[in-house]
């Protein structure tokens, strides 16, 4: 297996600068996933720790040796594509082999390992058929024992369910998390979806222009974000993000006023506050008083949306709330869950 560690490492072209000196290191067997928006850097990230792009400054190291001059093929790691990337005309059995073939693997053991890495993704009764025969989630799988065959020391991941329908995205991560798990092999996973994210993650270092914003477990990033960047980007719905002004203590904003939040003053202030930790109710004299702008229901819960002066505010209700659109309502909120942020440059601000 493999630590991996990062220093300093950049990748520009000309003058714009696509990674920005991240500083990383990551555990032996863990599973660490680059979050962030596209153009954010976290596939460049990856390719650069494969061996597929050049840093321009900086270095790579696995397992304590420096590989940032080292080939792609000797770097001893497996990647597993969005797009499956099989050969059509090969079988799921021959696509499976194709590493073991490449790296010069003795014959002999090739069919056991082929379908020692089939079983584990349960494609055993498939092996006789070509990728056209797959379905979309088969093919993915056949793509991952793929990798698997090889014993790499580290999986490379780029956003490899983004093809999939819901439900098996669903399958696959828990199939994904499961393999992980039972080889105990460092694995990098690259996506924009925050909740693969946060259900696979023993870290995540969520990436905003270049650069990690915040690195942690999913349950740090989610519960005590840095920055409002973080805040609005891990959740769904995302965070609810309300501009105002801080005076002793009390928040001011379109439509919203919170008292209590200490005793400090500050004129350019971002509150922000979960859908989940809002109370829904048609009573008056709450932290937000307006009208209701739109009703969804999703079965386990309601979707209440209201408007805080041009803002739209979301809050889960309870499964059988119903209310008229165009009616009052208020939001109450839950004081120990409010997040508060510099309006100007994003940070966390702690009183």
């Amino acid at each position: 297996m493999a630590e991996i560690k990062l220093r300093a490492i950049t990748r520009a072209w000309g003058s714009f600068v696509g990674v920005d000196a991240i500083d990383l290191e990551i555990k032996d067997k863990e599973f660490m996933v680059f979050l962030g928006p596209s153009g954010c850097g976290k596939t460049t990230t990856m390719r650069m720790i494969a061996g597929l792009e050049e840093p321009t400054s900086g270095e790579i190291e696995i397992d304590n040796e420096v590989v940032t001059d080292v080939d792609a093929r000797d770097r001893d790691v497996a990647m597993v594509f969005q797009s499956y990337a099989l050969y059509p005309n090969m079988t799921v059995y021959e696509n499976i082999r194709f590493p073991l073939r490449m790296r010069g693997i003795d014959k002999n053991d090739h069919d056991k390992l082929v379908r020692k890495a089939a079983d584990m993704v349960e494609l055993g009764e498939f092996l006789h058929r070509k990728p056209g025969a797959l379905s979309g989630g088969q093919r993915q799988r056949a793509a991952l024992a793929r990798a698997i065959v090889r014993q790499p020391r580290v999986f490379l991941m780029d956003e490899p369910l983004s093809n999939l329908d819901a439900k098996l995205r669903l399958t696959m991560r828990a199939q994904l998390k499961h393999i992980q798990r039972e080889l105990e092999t460092t694995t990098i996973y690259v996506t924009h979806d925050q909740i693969e994210a946060m259900t696979l993650a023993d870290r995540i270092a969520v990436m905003n222009k270049g650069k990690i914003q915040q690195l942690g477990t999913p349950d740090e990033v989610y519960n005590n974000p840095n920055h409002i960047f973080v805040a609005s980007f891990i959740g769904s719905p995302p965070m609810n993000i309300i501009k105002g002004a801080l005076s002793k203590g009390v928040f001011t904003g379109p439509n919203t006023q919170v008292k209590n939040l200490g005793k400090a003053s500050h004129k350019n202030v971002v509150l922000g506050i979960r859908p989940e930790d809002i109370e829904v109710s048609a009573a008056k004299g709450a932290n937000i008083t307006s009208t209701l702008y739109s009703l969804e229901p999703t079965g386990d819960l309601t979707l209440v949306t209201a408007w805080a002066g041009e803002q739209l505010v979301v809050a889960k209700g309870q499964r059988n709330f119903r209310q008229a659109l165009n009616t009052p309502i208020s939001f109450t909120f839950l004081k120990d869950r409010i997040y508060l942020f510099d309006g100007g440059t994003g940070d966390r601000l702690r009183y």
